[in-house]
């Protein structure tokens, strides 16, 4: 079971999957953190990494495997990119499904900068949930004005991060936020898993 503490946060967001650039947040801290958690500058208490889990050198489209992305719905051909301006010139992957509904998910292997890139203190619209996933620290992002996505934010190692969004694929098939969260949740839990095992 997740971990969760919600925190009212302002954070920028601009349209698109995997390149996506949620600015800086400007949270308010937490009382009901643990004090044992790690404290980010901001103010924003996250739970300790379990280990290091290095992503120098992954490919991020070769993180799920074919079976995990079918397990997601997610039956589109990887393409590979970068990411924008947060995350530098991250190597990132976006993927489609269109059954049962369109869908696209993106994975972005961040290397050089960390989980404080979205903690810190700026400005925006979004909701940041304090999450983990495999047992990792983590920042579910929620738009509060572009509701057509949602993005978990895995702190994997000291200065990287994995960014995992999951938007839906078409207006006229429109997905509730919620579910495209829980998306974006599972899809980096998958990512998480194959990544720990690889």
């Amino acid at each position: 079971m997740h971990r969760v503490v919600v925190i009212a946060v302002l954070l920028g967001v601009t349209a698109g999957c995997a390149a996506q650039d949620p600015g800086a947040a400007a949270p308010t801290p937490s009382a009901s953190a643990s004090a044992s958690a790690s404290a980010e500058p901001s103010g924003i208490m996250l739970p300790p990494r379990p280990r290091e889990l290095g992503l120098d050198g992954v490919d991020p489209c070769s993180v799920l495997s074919a079976r995990q992305r079918a397990g997601l719905g997610l039956d589109g051909r990887p393409v590979a990119g970068r990411t924008g301006a947060l995350f530098g010139a991250a190597s990132s992957c976006t993927i489609g499904g269109s059954e049962p509904r369109e869908v696209s998910a993106g994975l972005a292997v961040v290397t050089d900068r960390g989980i404080d890139v979205i903690t810190a203190a700026g400005s925006v619209t979004d909701e940041l949930t304090v999450i983990t996933v495999a047992g990792f620290p983590a920042v579910l992002a929620r738009p509060t004005r572009l509701r057509d996505f949602c993005s978990v934010e895995v702190d994997v190692a000291a200065g990287q991060l994995l960014d995992v969004q999951f938007a839906q694929g078409t207006r006229d098939q429109p997905i509730p936020q919620d579910q495209l969260c829980r998306d974006a949740e599972q899809v980096a839990e998958a990512a998480l898993t194959s990544l720990l095992a690889g």
